[in-house]
């Protein structure tokens, strides 16, 4: 919910953008078809724009006002998925940059919460709203259409209405005033078969659904009335092509311009502004070279990527733990998302009613990972999209071994055994156990709505989590050399004083935590890993963790 209102935000920065531009840079011009398919191109890219993630080496003033917005809106609900356990890495590493930043509070507050919930619950009311009156709109034609008499033109249909209702088009359909029928029926006729030549009603729907979608942005509305603006100058330009003397064509125009717009879906006679309509028709066509304009695009679109970037620290796992003095054995590192899925499937394991993982060659099912991160589930292997491989055939597996225990009347009792390789990335470990976890919880879903309850025991116990790791492999020499530079940081603290070490070898980890702790019992740890770190180093760096707070 907050990531969606975030997204909002961007989106709704790309459009006042693309407005401003297009203001400033193409309105004047006679290039109508450019300027048309810009509005609309342009609008679709605006909603697209801010799905893209680009990453960036540092943050800089561009990045810190969005990471602050983003923190806003996803703090709250981060810290109750965090509560739970289930909190995502994108999250996690947002919370992480707003408490770097020093824009979060480290508790949760039920007041941003409940903001928050208000707040999605106002954008779903306008939205709806919005709907209601474009289709009030549109209901309001259709009353009119079917009270007026209707005559098939070949390609379009033509209604003629009462006399001072004003003449429009929308989408086949043609409505003329009964004295636009009998005193300016070919032009006015013309004029709103332009409309309909040129598809102006596909255009109307894709901005009313723009609008519905950001009816709370201004920028929305502006663009709206731009193009109803081109679609006016488009359709003037058509009239002319056809040989209607412009003189004339322009005072029709004056006598017109008078008379309020009851269907504002549709594409009318009226619309747009009347000097501004008489003043395109009498400039000078713009030269096509005016199109290199566009290219203003690549520079703003270029910048608006790099302040949607997120620094690199998104692709970083930070722990800072502080390990209780009454407890001198404790782990001191604290626990990433992947070892706390691990612990996760462990609990499940013993909820369910395992007690001994199956020894190798026992289990039912096996999911290996090699040190490219790529996967293999019983005997079934993937190069590439390993996500969706586990979502397909463990998913199918499970439920396969579900069914066949339901119909044999034999309680469900099917393992599943990870191994991977110490070369494998922490990265993707921590993606393919959070989508076993999705498998699971997927097929639990299914479990439920089968027995009609949501009881997890009830769940444990007809479709347990029996999930297991095995030794991690090692198809290569992965153990680290004990002077070998490593690119990770990690920070001591003790006593109100910190030291932060980088770059540095596993006998300078060991020199520097003995020097730097001097006896002290009370230590904090801040361990920084890298995506691309193989769990191989990262194991090994947190054994001498590990054994340095023990001593």
């Amino acid at each position: 919910m907050g990531a969606f209102l975030f997204y909002l935000f961007k989106s709704t920065l790309c459009l006042a953008m693309l407005y401003l531009l297009f203001r400033l840079c193409f309105r004047g011009d006679t290039l109508f078809r450019t300027n048309r398919f810009l509005l609309l191109g342009g609008t679709a890219g605006c909603l697209l724009l801010p799905l893209v993630q680009v990453d960036v080496s540092q943050e800089s003033l561009w990045q810190r006002p969005l990471v602050a917005v983003e923190a806003v809106l996803t703090k709250p609900l981060a810290e109750e998925a965090s509560a739970e356990g289930t909190l995502s890495e994108a999250d996690a590493d947002l919370m992480r940059l707003a408490e770097t930043a020093g824009l979060t509070k480290t508790s949760r507050s039920e007041t941003s919460f409940d903001w928050l919930y208000m707040l999605v619950t106002l954008y779903a009311g306008g939205a709806v709203m919005t709907l209601g009156f474009f289709l009030l709109s549109h209901g309001r034609m259709r009353q009119l259409v079917r009270r007026c008499s209707v005559r098939e033109c070949g390609g379009y249909r033509l209604v003629i209405g009462p006399c001072g209702q004003q003449s429009f088009s929308w989408g086949r359909t043609v409505v003329l005033s009964q004295e636009d029928y009998e005193q300016n029926r070919e032009t006015v006729l013309l004029h709103e078969r332009m409309h309909l030549h040129y598809c102006h009603t596909a255009d109307l729907l894709w901005m009313e659904l723009l609008i519905v979608f950001h009816w709370f942005n201004p920028a929305a509305w502006l663009l709206m009335r731009e193009l109803r603006e081109v679609h006016e100058f488009e359709a003037d330009s058509g009239v002319l092509s056809h040989g209607i003397d412009a003189t004339q064509y322009q005072l029709l125009l004056v006598k017109k311009s008078v008379g309020t717009r009851l269907y504002s879906m549709a594409s009318g006679f009226g619309h747009s502004k009347l000097k501004q309509r008489i003043n395109m028709m009498l400039k000078k066509r713009t030269n096509g070279l005016a199109r290199l304009k566009l290219l203003l695009f690549v520079p703003v679109v270029s910048g608006t990527l790099y302040a949607f970037a997120r620094p690199e620290v998104k692709n970083a796992v930070e722990q800072v733990v502080k390990p209780q003095v009454c407890e001198p054995l404790q782990d001191t590192v604290r626990q990433d998302e992947r070892e706390l899925l691990e612990q996760y499937f462990a609990r499940k394991f013993r909820e369910g009613g395992g007690s001994v993982a199956p020894a190798l060659g026992e289990a039912a099912h096996t999911l290996f990972v090699n040190m490219r991160n790529q996967i293999m589930i019983d005997r079934q292997g993937a190069k590439t999209d390993c996500a969706d491989f586990i979502r397909k055939h463990l998913a199918d597996a499970l439920r396969k071994d579900y069914q066949q225990a339901k119909q044999s009347g034999q309680p469900f009792r099917s393992n599943l055994q990870i191994h991977y390789d110490r070369g494998t990335t922490t990265e993707a470990m921590r993606l393919y156990l959070r989508t076993v976890k999705e498998v699971y919880q997927q097929l639990r879903r299914e479990v439920a709505a089968e027995l009609g309850t949501t009881d997890e025991a009830a769940l444990d116990k007809a479709f347990p989590i029996l999930a297991t790791f095995a030794k991690p492999k090692e198809y290569k020499k992965m153990v680290v050399d004990a002077t070998e530079k490593l690119p990770l940081e990690v920070t001591l603290l003790v006593s109100g004083q910190s030291k932060t070490l980088k770059n540095f070898s596993l006998d300078e980890l060991r020199k520097e935590m003995k020097a730097f702790r001097s006896g002290k019992s009370d230590m904090t740890i801040s361990l920084k890993v890298d995506k691309d770190i193989p769990m191989g180093v990262v194991q090994d760096v947190k054994e001498e963790l590990r054994k340095g707070f023990r001593k």
